[in-house]
């Protein structure tokens, strides 16, 4: 499978180094000047490519980490993401302006900007009361993510299971009867 990868940060790199080992070919883009993408690229083998933002587009699965303040830039004038499944991670934030009262988060302008996508948001810190409630044996390999499309939060769980990672997904643990730790 493709997948493409615009930004870099630690979540992507540990997302492109299971990706190349499960066999997955990764197009790798970055938002910025940044000379360790060329490295990854030389470093990971025939299945990391550095690309355009374009062409990390077109890839089955899209994993972003794009600077708040440059979610417009990037995702404009993208090629057909009709039903591609975006999973979208922290952004960092450079700008203070992002953090004025009342400002969309970056998930709700990524999904104004691609209403034909299926955003998926990746959050990788969960308080560790939660995670005893999933799994009595932890391994570190919980990967926790929600998002509106039952299809693309799918596509998402087996792409991460590929990676050996163990997707939870909020809507299901919600669902557990001692959910009312979320309530705090």
């Amino acid at each position: 499978m493709k997948i493409g990868v615009i930004g870099l940060c630690s979540f992507t790199m540990d997302f492109v180094s299971r990706a190349v080992e499960a066999g997955h070919q990764v197009l790798l883009s970055s938002t910025r000047e940044n000379s360790q993408f060329k490295d990854i690229a030389k470093t990971s083998g025939k299945n990391v490519k550095l690309v355009s933002k374009y062409e990390a587009a077109k890839a089955s699965i899209l994993i972003l980490f794009i600077p708040r303040e440059d979610v417009r830039l990037f995702l404009t004038d993208l090629p057909d993401m009709n039903e591609k499944v975006l999973i979208h991670s922290s952004n960092p934030i450079f700008s203070l302006e992002c953090l004025e009262p009342n400002a969309k988060a970056s998930s709700e302008i990524i999904a104004s900007l691609l209403p034909e996508a299926h955003v998926v948001r990746v959050l990788n810190i969960v308080n560790p009361e939660v995670l005893s409630m999933i799994n009595q044996k932890q391994n570190g390999n919980e990967i926790f993510y929600t998002g509106l499309n039952k299809q693309a939060k799918n596509k998402a769980k087996t792409f991460f299971k590929s990676l050996n990672l163990a997707g939870v997904d909020f809507e299901e643990l919600y669902q557990l009867p001692m959910h009312s730790c979320f309530m705090n």
